[in-house]
């Protein structure tokens, strides 16, 4: 994820976030800031050195910390996306440990169900997140949901299936 903001002390600055791996850089006009500590990032200017401290992580919101001052770069999760994300999760797991829902249409639960539908739930975290309308983000939520029952009902049947020879 890679943010641009204007700031009308240090100009433009462009923070980079990956979503899989924390690993985060940031620019100062086009300038890459040196890494000092783990969340601490230098900008150079002649022999001062002024520390861009960032606080936060993709999830919780990212701020930088300059000189006492912060600078919002992402906003945090909303409760409905994180509401939105668990449901796949919870779908599964309910549908999967149901023994009446399971003899109707066989859906994998436990550690493979668990696996499928938490992956699920995390990239639709990470898409969801990046989406303005939340119309949009209501729909990918539940395509996603209907990806993950239809991956987990696939195996579950592959298991009946299999289990019946």
């Amino acid at each position: 994820m890679k943010v641009v903001i204007d700031d009308e002390k240090y100009g433009q600055i462009v923070y980079e976030e990956s979503a899989w791996t924390g690993k985060k850089s940031v620019c100062v006009n086009g300038v890459p800031l040196k890494k000092t500590a783990k969340n601490t990032y230098c900008l150079s200017e002649g022999d001062v050195c002024i520390n861009f401290v960032v606080q936060g992580n993709y999830v919780k919101g990212s701020k930088l910390v300059v000189e006492g001052r912060e600078i919002q770069v992402t906003q945090p999760v909303k409760w409905y996306e994180v509401a939105m994300s668990v449901a796949i999760f919870a779908l599964v797991l309910v549908w999967g440990n149901t023994p009446a829902l399971v003899s109707m249409l066989p859906v994998v639960g436990g550690a493979i169900g668990g696996a499928i539908s938490g992956l699920f739930m995390i990239l639709n975290l990470i898409i969801i997140k990046q989406v303005k309308n939340i119309w949009l983000k209501a729909a990918i939520s539940l395509g996603m949901c209907a990806a993950a029952f239809l991956i987990c009902a696939g195996v579950g049947a592959a298991i009946v299936g299999a289990a019946a020879l």
